[in-house]
C-alpha cells in the first residue's frame, strides 16, 4: 500500500524529528555527565586538596609551637599548640569527608595513628631530650611525607579526571558530529525521495498533457506515485477518454451532416449548370448573374464539404492513397501555374528554385498536388501586394545520414505566425492571431489536411517563422525510387518568375 502524500510527509517529519530528540537527549546526557564530573572536582577533589595544604599549615604550626612551649615552658604557647591540635583534628575528620579511596582512607588513619603518638611524645617529654626531639621530628616528618602523598594522590586524580572529561567531550563532540552529519543526511535523502516520487510523475503527466495538447495520440503512462497523484492521473485519462469520445461524436456527425449535405447540393450544382447552358430554355442576363452567383456558392460549399469529408477520413485513418511514381517539378510547376493568376492579380512576385536533378518520388499524386496547392493558397493569401513567394525544392540526406529525401519550402513575406502559435498551425480550425481582420480566412481545415497527407506519405512537415518577415513551410518525403532520377527540365536559378505588372 502506497502512503499518501500527507503521511510521506508526516513520517519523514517524525523520522527527523525523532533523530533531533536523540542527538538532544545524547547531548543531554553527555553535557549532564560532564557537568556533574566538573562540579566534583570543585567540590570534592579541590576542596579536599585545599583542606589536606591547611592540615599541613595546621600541623607545621602545631610542632613549631610544641617547639616553643618544650623550649620556653611558655603556657600561652601550650594552648596555641592545644588549639592547633583541635583544628588539625577536625581539619583531618573534614578531610575524611571528603576522600572515597582505600589508599586516601589508610593514609588518613596512619596520620591519625602519628599524629596521636606526636602528642603522646610532646606530653611525655618534661625536658628537653634529644632522643625525644629525634622521635618527634621523625613523627611530624611521617605526617608530613603522608600528607604531601595525599595531595599528590589527589592532584593525579584532579588529572586524570580532567582528561577524561576532556576525552569524553571529545568523544561526545564526535558522536553528535556523526549523528548531526547521518541526520542531515537522511533529511535529504527524505526530502529528495519524497520530491521525486511526487516531481517524477507529475513531470511524465505534465509532458503527457503538452503531446495531448499538441494533437498526438495519448499514451497510457505506467509510473509509481502516491495515490493523489495516481488519481489524478486517472482522471487525466478519464477525461482525454471522454473528449475522445465527445471528438469521435462531433467528426461522426460532422462527417454524416456533410455526406447529407453532398446529395442536395450535387443537384443544386447540376441544376444550375442546366440553366446555364439553357437546356430548359433561354435565360436572361439578370437570370444568368443570379445563376453565376448560385454556381460560385454553390462550389465553395461543395469545396468545403469535400475537405471536411476528407479531414473526417483521414483521422479515422479510412484514406486511401494510390502511391505511383512522380516526377517533383512536374508537380511543382502544375502548382505554380495554377496559383499564377492570383499571384498576377495581386502583383506578387512567385519565384521556384529547384535542384537538378531531382529524386523520383513514389506518392500519392492528386494528394501531393493538394499539400503544394493548399500552401501556395495559403502563402499568397497572407502575403501583402508586391511581395514574393518562394517555392524550393531539392535533396537532402535524412537525420541520420543515410537515405536522401525531397524537401520543398515554400516561402512567403507576409507578417508571419507568433512563436506561441507555430505548434497549432497544423491543428484544425486553426487561425493565425496576427492582425485576424485585415486577412481572408478559410475553414481553417488546410494545414491539418496537408500534415495527414504529408504523415501519411512518411515524411514530415513543420513551419519556420518570423514575425514582420513571413513564414517557410517545408515538409520531406523519402526521395528514393527504383534507383532513378528525373532531372528538372528548368534552369536551377529562379524560373517560372511573374514579374509585377499593372492590371
Amino acid at each position: 500500500m502506497r502512503l499518501t502524500i500527507f503521511w510521506r510527509i508526516i513520517v519523514a517529519q517524525s523520522v527527523l524529528i525523532a533523530l533531533f530528540v536523540l542527538v538532544s537527549l545524547y547531548a543531554f546526557a553527555q553535557l549532564d555527565r560532564l557537568t556533574k564530573m566538573d562540579t566534583r572536582i570543585l567540590l570534592v577533589d579541590s576542596a579536599c586538596e585545599k583542606e589536606v595544604r591547611k592540615l599541613l599549615k595546621i600541623f607545621l604550626g602545631e610542632v613549631r609551637n610544641a617547639e616553643k612551649y618544650l623550649a620556653l615552658y611558655d603556657m600561652d604557647f601550650y594552648a596555641n599548640f592545644q588549639q592547633s591540635r583541635k583544628d588539625f583534628e577536625a581539619s583531618l575528620e573534614k578531610i575524611d569527608t571528603f576522600v572515597d579511596t582505600d589508599r586516601e582512607k589508610t593514609l588518613i588513619e596512619q596520620i591519625r595513628s602519628l599524629h596521636a603518638r606526636y602528642e603522646g611524645e610532646m606530653n611525655s617529654a618534661v625536658s628537653p631530650d634529644p632522643s625525644s626531639e629525634r622521635t618527634r621530628t621523625q613523627i611530624s616528618e611521617a605526617i608530613l611525607e603522608r600528607a604531601n602523598e595525599m595531595i599528590q594522590f589527589r592532584e593525579q586524580i584532579v588529572a586524570n579526571k580532567i582528561t577524561a572529561s576532556r576525552d569524553q567531550a571529545a568523544a561526545g563532540a564526535t558522536v553528535i558530529t556523526w549523528l548531526g552529519l547521518g541526520g542531515i543526511s537522511l533529511a535529504l535523502l527524505l526530502a529528495y525521495l519524497h520530491a521525486r516520487s511526487v516531481s517524477h510523475p507529475l513531470i511524465k503527466l505534465a509532458r503527457e498533457m503538452r503531446r495531448v495538447g499538441r494533437g498526438k495520440p495519448t499514451r497510457f503512462l505506467e509510473f509509481r506515485a502516491p495515490p493523489e497523484i495516481s488519481d489524478l492521473a486517472r482522471t487525466f485519462y478519464w477525461m482525454i477518454q471522454e473528449l475522445a469520445q465527445l471528438d469521435r461524436l462531433k467528426a461522426d456527425f460532422t462527417a454524416h451532416v456533410s455526406h447529407e449535405l453532398r446529395t442536395p447540393l450535387t443537384a443544386i450544382r447540376e441544376g444550375t449548370a442546366l440553366l446555364l447552358e439553357e437546356i430548359s430554355g433561354p435565360i436572361n442576363n439578370e437570370q444568368r448573374d443570379v445563376l453565376e452567383v448560385v454556381r460560385s456558392h454553390s462550389d465553395q460549399l461543395f469545396s468545403a464539404i469535400s475537405t471536411i469529408l476528407d479531414l473526417s477520413k483521414m483521422e479515422a485513418e479510412m484514406m486511401e492513397y494510390e502511391f505511383t511514381a512522380c516526377d517533383p517539378c512536374a508537380l511543382i510547376h502544375r502548382s505554380v501555374e495554377t496559383a499564377r493568376l492570383i499571384a498576377l492579380k495581386r502583383r506578387i512576385n512567385l519565384y521556384t528554385i529547384l535542384a537538378d536533378p531531382l529524386p523520383i518520388v513514389y506518392v500519392d499524386e492528386k494528394r501531393i498536388q493538394q499539400v503544394l496547392n493548399n500552401l501556395l493558397s495559403n502563402a499568397l493569401k497572407y502575403t501583402p501586394e508586391g511581395g514574393d513567394v518562394r517555392v524550393t525544392a531539392s535533396l537532402k540526406l535524412n537525420a541520420i545520414g543515410q537515405e536522401y529525401m525531397l524537401e520543398v519550402r515554400v516561402s512567403d513575406s507576409g507578417e508571419g505566425i507568433p512563436d506561441s502559435d507555430l505548434e497549432k498551425v497544423f491543428t484544425k480550425f486553426y487561425q493565425s492571431s496576427q492582425n485576424p481582420g485585415s486577412k481572408p480566412h478559410g475553414t481553417g481545415l488546410g494545414l491539418a489536411i496537408v500534415h495527414h497527407i504529408i504523415e501519411a506519405h512518411g515524411g514530415r512537415i513543420w513551419v519556420e517563422s518570423t514575425l514582420g518577415k513571413g513564414s517557410t513551410f517545408v515538409f520531406v518525403l523519402p526521395g528514393k525510387y527504383g534507383g532513378e532520377e528525373f532531372a528538372c527540365t528548368e534552369q536551377t536559378e529562379s524560373t517560372s518568375r511573374i514579374e509585377r505588372q499593372e492590371i
